[in-house]
């Protein structure tokens, strides 16, 4: 096989070509693929990651909110730190930790040590989505880059359809831990791929200190309000003070976000971008996005494994039908989205998910009937079609809602309220799962349907107004 440095590369738009590209396209493409992988397969796998350390069903959420809550304080920072230190340095260093974080996840024996390593995987997960998409920018300049970005994008939407499958069978049949333990390999791999062919570029001397308390606080104010949600019954029936000292925490962390933030010098969340109604409601879309589509992977599995009585398998390919869609649907996005305003593109598109989640939560009422798994299907495949052919436009959409030399800050901010969302989303289908009522599936995804229909319509006022 010839040397990555003997292979043909991309020219940019100054004719001058790009050393390694290739490499780093290539790591840039595993990356996203890992990143992915470890939400979906993970997601299939959480009932037999809870009955081997004897969690309660109830906790399994916790185990993709706690990454979540790590994301949310980590990708603020993680670009200025990749501009600030190196974005090959930070790949790196995301790499080996998201390695390392693996091992220690796999090997934890009890709910509360898969815990604190998960938040150490979501660190260094931001670490590694904000460095290789740093690296990929800066190998593909010019009209090469969207080309690169839409091969990677390919790859991740890959990764969603293969995870929910391959981890439903890898925990049945080598045992959940070789989800996390397959990880390590291919960590190895990327960090030889990127040391041997990506270069780095030279770290800036003049900047602003880095705004970590903002996201610390946002996180603490997210993570309160979901403890809240998922435990507050148990902790008002334990301890009457307990939950009065949840609620405390909770309105103090999100005034200190609020107070820190407009403070800062260079602030993570810019609220001066808040001023437009089309930023605002491109950051709603990611949050009702997250909340009628991504926050079901966490609770479907429960779902088949339970009521549904499907096998591991089955499990896995029912989840499919979720994420099948966003390996088909967004390149037709793209061309409705060119023809359509962008009020009726993104409202609509979420009204379909919304409208999915209300199929769902009526077929959820008889679980057992012999036609109820197809009308499951049916719902999960519009829902994640409606996703898919607005979810890779919303960040572009919101980057053209601010002036150019804040683009990244909104896209950061944009990315980080998805993250919310999908926390958020977890906590409300967890709390209303609580209750031994067997119509408790139809109330949560109604209520997820509710939020999403209505966050659309205010996405559609505010687009429209912007208009």
């Amino acid at each position: 096989m010839p040397h990555d440095s003997d292979m043909p590369n991309p020219i940019d738009k100054e004719g001058e070509p790009v050393a390694g590209s290739r490499s780093i396209l290539v790591a840039a493409c595993v990356s996203g693929f890992l990143f992915q992988f470890d939400l979906t397969a993970l997601s299939a796998a959480l009932p037999d990651i809870a009955s081997s350390l004897s969690a309660r069903v109830a906790d399994q959420a916790w185990i993709i909110h706690v990454y979540s809550l790590a994301l949310i304080f980590a990708l603020p920072l993680a670009g200025p730190v990749a501009d600030r230190f190196g974005r090959r340095r930070l790949f790196m260093a995301a790499t080996v930790s998201f390695a390392l974080a693996s091992v220690m996840c796999a090997t934890a024996t009890t709910l509360g040590s898969l815990l604190a390593w998960r938040v150490f995987q979501g660190v260094a997960g931001a670490g590694l989505t904000a460095s290789s998409a740093a690296l990929l920018a800066a190998a593909y300049p010019g009209s090469r880059r969207a080309w690169a970005f839409g091969i990677c994008g390919t790859v991740v939407g890959g990764s969603m359809v293969a995870g929910p499958p391959l981890g439903a069978l890898i925990a049945a049949a080598i045992g959940w831990p070789w989800v996390f333990w397959i990880n390590v390999p291919i960590c190895v791999g990327l960090v030889l791929l990127t040391r041997r062919t990506a270069s780095d570029q030279t770290p800036s001397t003049a900047y602003a200190s880095l705004d970590w308390a903002g996201p610390a606080a946002l996180a603490a104010g997210v993570g309160s309000l979901a403890l809240l949600m998922l435990a507050g019954h148990e902790l008002g029936e334990s301890n009457g003070a307990a939950i009065w000292a949840v609620v405390g925490v909770s309105i103090v962390a999100f005034t200190l976000f609020i107070l820190i933030e407009r403070r800062h010098i260079a602030p993570a969340f810019d609220f001066s971008l808040f001023g437009s109604s089309r930023f605002v409601a491109m950051c709603l879309v990611p949050i009702a996005g997250s909340i009628g589509y991504w926050a079901l992977l966490v609770h479907l599995p429960q779902m088949a494994r339970g009521p549904m009585a499907l096998s591991p398998a089955a499990t896995g390919l029912l989840l499919t039908a979720l994420t099948i869609p966003m390996f088909l649907f967004p390149s037709i996005g793209a061309v409705v989205a060119a023809k359509l305003p962008a009020r009726w593109y993104f409202a609509g598109g979420l009204a379909v998910v919304g409208g999915a989640d209300f199929f769902l939560a009526l077929a959820a009422r008889d679980l057992s009937a012999p036609m109820s798994k197809w009308a499951v299907v049916g719902a999960l495949l519009i829902g994640g079609a409606g996703c898919a052919m607005f979810n890779v436009q919303i960040t572009a959409a919101a980057v053209s809602a601010v002036p150019p030399d804040r683009s990244a800050t909104a896209a950061a901010i944009c990315v980080t309220m998805r993250q919310i969302g999908f926390a958020f989303g977890i906590a409300l289908i967890g709390a209303l799962l609580q209750s031994n009522d067997p119509l408790a599936y139809t109330r949560a995804f109604a209520a997820v349907s509710v939020c999403t229909l209505a966050l659309a319509v205010i996405v559609f006022a505010l687009l429209r107004r912007s208009e």
